[in-house]
C-alpha cells in the first residue's frame, strides 16, 4: 500500500547558520550583530549551545526610553514599565533579553509552529535539536515559503502518491488539475466516505491553498441505517 505523503517540517524551511550571542555579549555588540546579519533577534546561548533567550530590536530599542516620559504608563501597566526600565539600563544581553525562549524541535510540523507562533503572537521560533541545542531560527516568512511550491510539483504528489494510498480501488476515472496551488478534484469514486477523506487529505497537502471537489460517488455509505423496530408484544418460551 503507497504511503501518504509526508508533512514538511520546521527543518525543511528554518534558517540553519544562526548568529548567536552569550549571556554576556555587550549591547552595543548585539547591534552589531543585528544591523551586519540583517536580522530582528539574535538568540542568547549558554556554553552548551542551549537556547536561554532571545534579543530583538524591540529589546534594543528600550534604551531610547527616556525617564519619566509617558508616566502614565507606569501606572496602567506597573510590572511592565518595571520590566522595561530594568532593560533599558541593561548593558549586556543577560540584562536585556527576553527569557525564557519559546522553542520548538526541527521535527516539529509546519502546522503546529504556525500555531504556536499565532497563539503566543510571535515573529519567530528557536529551533532545537534532540539535545536542546540551538539548531536554527523559524520566521514566519520561513513557514510561508510551502506555498511556493509549484503546481506541477502538487499535482505529481496528489496523483503519484494521495490517490494510490487513499482509494483502495483503481483511480483512472479520476482528473486532478491544480492552478495556483488551487486544486480540483473530479471524477467518480466508489463511495462517498472516499470523496470526502480525498478531498480532506488533499486539502492538508503542504502548499495547496485550496480544493474544489467536483467528485461524484457511486453509493453513499455515510447514510445511516435505520434500525428495525423492536416489538413491544414481545413473548418469551420457557426451556
Amino acid at each position: 500500500m503507497s504511503r501518504l505523503p509526508r508533512h514538511r517540517t520546521v527543518s525543511d524551511v528554518m534558517t540553519r547558520h544562526v548568529h548567536v550571542a552569550t549571556p554576556l555579549t555587550p549591547f552595543k555588540r548585539l547591534v552589531h550583530l543585528i544591523e551586519e546579519n540583517r536580522v530582528s533577534a539574535i538568540p542568547i546561548v549558554d556554553q552548551q549551545g542551549i537556547p536561554i533567550g532571545l534579543v530583538s530590536e524591540t529589546d534594543l530599542l528600550l534604551k531610547q526610553m527616556r525617564p519619566g516620559r509617558d508616566s502614565s504608563r507606569g501606572l496602567m501597566h506597573p510590572e511592565k514599565r518595571r520590566r522595561e526600565r530594568a532593560k533599558a539600563d541593561g548593558v549586556v544581553a543577560l540584562d536585556v533579553m527576553t527569557s525564557p525562549v519559546i522553542t520548538v524541535g526541527s521535527n516539529t510540523d509546519l502546522q503546529a509552529a504556525a500555531r504556536l507562533m499565532q497563539d503566543k503572537n510571535l515573529r519567530r521560533l528557536v529551533v532545537v535539536d534532540e539535545g536542546k541545542r540551538i539548531a536554527g531560527i523559524v520566521s514566519r516568512t520561513d513557514l510561508l515559503k510551502v506555498f511556493l511550491r509549484s503546481d506541477e510539483e502538487l499535482l505529481e504528489e496528489i496523483q503519484g502518491e494521495l490517490i494510490p494510498a487513499v482509494l483502495m480501488s483503481a483511480a483512472e476515472g479520476l482528473t486532478v488539475e491544480v492552478c495556483w496551488n488551487i486544486a480540483t478534484l473530479s471524477g467518480a469514486v466508489d463511495r462517498k466516505s472516499d470523496a470526502a477523506m480525498l478531498t480532506r487529505l488533499t486539502s492538508q497537502l503542504d502548499g495547496v491553498v485550496a480544493v474544489i471537489d467536483e467528485l461524484t460517488y457511486s453509493w453513499d455509505d455515510t447514510a445511516a441505517v435505520p434500525a428495525a423496530p423492536v416489538s413491544q408484544d414481545r413473548h418469551f418460551k420457557a426451556i
